[in-house]
């Protein structure tokens, strides 16, 4: 099931596109708004958690997306992981500069790169995986 879903990002490049852009926004949105216009919802109080999953699905989705670009024996996961953790630690740096009420945390970095280590992990896997099942990657 799983190798199917993967083929099937990897076969559509364009799906991939989208979800990688998509979800970036989401991210970019979530995490630059100013607070007052994320509501309280209860949510909310998982905020690390949230940081977490956000840098997973960003880092998995990025690396399906290389996948699908060089093929699974070409991507670099070292690369992916750094890439998806300088994303994490930018937008806390944006948060502590800009001038409406966000705040950058120490503890939401960590859960960033927390997130994409895990998914990188995940990516190994599935890049050992997809070598088996192709031959040749």
């Amino acid at each position: 099931m799983i190798d199917r879903i993967i083929q099937l990002f990897i076969r559509h490049k364009q799906i991939s596109y989208a979800l990688f852009f998509l979800t970036t926004l989401a991210i970019l949105l979530l995490t630059l708004m100013p607070p007052d216009n994320l509501g309280s919802h209860s949510l909310f109080q998982y905020d690390k958690l949230g940081h977490f999953m956000m840098f997973f699905c960003w880092t998995l989705i990025y690396g399906i997306l290389s996948f699908a670009r060089k093929g699974s024996k070409k991507t670099n996961l070292i690369a992916i992981f750094i890439v998806a953790s300088l994303f994490g630690v930018t937008i806390e740096f944006l948060q502590r500069v800009m001038p409406y009420g966000r705040s950058a945390g120490l503890y939401d970095v960590i859960a960033d790169i927390l997130g994409s280590f895990s998914a990188t992990a995940l990516l190994k896997l599935l890049k050992l995986r997809l070598q088996r099942y192709n031959g040749n990657g």
